[in-house]
């Protein structure tokens, strides 16, 4: 089946500017680690010295935020857009950026890289974040929302079925091994002795539970939806937004907020996408691209006009494609 995007794909960008817009930064990259760590380690630092429920307060969303800005680094990581070397791409990413909550790049990816090449069909991994049939009613909606209806699915797609790979490429090896042990022994161990034996589920658990698991979630969701039934919705998945840098920095850090060109061209790395999409939004052939204003005001947008006509219809279809 043809991409139904491959038109904007060919004409918003010409193949020599999208090969500029491609040159990696590994500084750039290096960087930005460098600062997310400071801050989740500044978080834990003042919690350890002013155990006080105020500043346990503050430290969470931080903590929580900037491991999802570490976590859309290692989405660039899954692409291998970090470093021009797939070894060193890999392994920084493993080390620094997936491997904290359990995940290995060349195993894991697999599941993402399906996301970008079915998107708008039945064959998406991640279909069930955007699609209608599993939000036909406000409750099922809000239960989405707070991530407890699929929280399973992304548990089992990176911590079990993302090593059943039947190659020897896509299970784990030793050197896996070693450092998702060695992460949850620095998590579990370091913080425990540091602050307490509530530090962990509190100072990390929860953190990216809400503020980088959901937030993602969410993200996924307002980026690839629309309040109409699938049949629709499909011909137009391609959503960037332009809103508050507040409402950015929770939901979308690192520019992930202009996901259509990202979908559009996977070569450019996060730090060049604010210049693609300026380029996109003023050709005159950008017109079938959407980009909204505010994710809570699509969220809100979406929950006024359910049920959706037509979205019942389509549970059996999902249904059977899983």
């Amino acid at each position: 089946m043809r991409d139904p995007y491959e038109p904007w794909r060919e004409t918003l960008l010409s193949v020599e500017r999208v090969r500029e817009l491609s040159r990696l930064r590994p500084t750039r990259v290096v960087a930005d680690t460098a600062a997310c760590w400071f801050w989740i380690l500044a978080a834990w630092t003042a919690v350890c010295l002013w155990p006080r429920p105020w500043v346990i307060a503050l430290a969470v969303p931080v903590i929580g935020n900037r491991y999802y800005a570490l976590f859309i680094l290692g989405h660039d990581g899954m692409h291998r857009r970090l470093f021009p070397s797939l070894k060193a791409n890999d392994l920084f990413c493993d080390l620094l950026l997936l491997g904290p909550i359990g995940a290995i790049t060349r195993i894991n990816n697999g599941n993402h890289l399906a996301h970008h090449r079915h998107l708008a069909t039945e064959l998406d991994p991640d279909r069930y974040k955007h699609a209608c049939f599993n939000k036909t009613t406000r409750v099922e909606y809000l239960a989405f929302l707070s991530g407890l209806t699929s929280v399973w699915r992304a548990v089992r797609a990176v911590f079990v079925e993302a090593g059943r790979g039947v190659s020897a490429e896509r299970r784990y090896n030793f050197r896996d091994l070693v450092i998702l042990a060695g992460w949850q022994g620095l998590l579990i161990g370091g913080l425990s002795a540091a602050i307490g034996p509530w530090a962990w589920p509190l100072l990390w658990l929860l953190p990216v539970y809400l503020f980088s698991y959901l937030a993602d979630l969410l993200r996924s969701f307002v980026e690839h939806s629309h309040p109409q039934a699938d049949a629709q919705a499909d011909a137009r998945r391609l959503i960037s937004f332009v809103s508050h840098p507040l409402e950015r920095l929770v939901f979308a850090p690192m520019s992930m907020n202009l996901h259509a060109a990202h979908h559009l061209w996977t070569s450019i790395p996060y730090y060049n996408l604010a210049r693609a999409d300026r380029e996109m939004q003023t050709h005159p052939q950008s017109a079938g691209l959407e980009w909204r204003g505010t994710y809570l005001g699509y969220l809100l947008r979406y929950f006024v006009a359910l049920p959706l006509p037509g979205c019942r219809r389509n549970a059996a279809v999902a249904a059977s494609a899983r």
